[in-house]
């Protein structure tokens, strides 16, 4: 079964992650998407929102859409969870897996534990963001949607945030 991955803080979920899995379930081939919260990024130290909230609100988000489920692995690991664990544990139930992050991240990408094996075991996508250049190796996903969830935290606006969770922040 071919599946593709969404891992991410979705700290808070906005439209930006909406789009970006909705272009995913329109242009990749896979049986299903598995949207993927952290417990805590392992490059920030705080959060807005726990990580049993942010997984709540994902689950509110793409429930109507049969092919997305949201995985709480790595909360439920309580702690900040490496990708390479995560990819570890997903390859013992899938044999294809892409791995979808925003070009925002691909500055450290490289810096990642076990990046290597990373490479070997699954297949990056990129959804395109701004200007930043996706080196030809990785696979891109066109998905502009000029929002981030640091943007959102420090000048929250509603508009940016799905119509179908809006009322979880009042």
């Amino acid at each position: 079964m071919k599946i593709a991955i969404y891992g991410g803080s979705f700290d808070p979920p906005h439209l930006g992650h909406y789009n970006i899995v909705l272009e995913a379930l329109k242009k990749l081939d896979i049986q299903k998407l598995i949207v993927l919260p952290n417990f805590q990024n392992p490059w920030k130290t705080t959060t807005k929102f726990k990580p049993q909230k942010r997984l709540e609100l994902l689950k509110k988000l793409f429930s109507t859409f049969p092919k997305v489920e949201i995985s709480d692995f790595e909360i439920s690991n309580g702690r900040p969870t490496k990708t390479i664990e995560s990819m570890r544990y997903f390859s013992k139930r899938y044999s294809d897996i892409y791995f979808i992050i925003g070009a925002d991240n691909l500055e450290k990408l490289e810096k990642w534990d076990n990046f290597d094996e990373l490479e070997e075991m699954i297949t990056f996508i990129i959804a395109t963001r701004g200007d930043i250049q996706i080196p030809k190796k990785y696979l891109k996903l066109e998905v502009d949607f000029p929002i981030s969830s640091t943007e959102l935290r420090e000048n929250f606006d509603m508009q940016k945030i799905p119509e179908k969770i809006r009322d979880q922040f009042s």
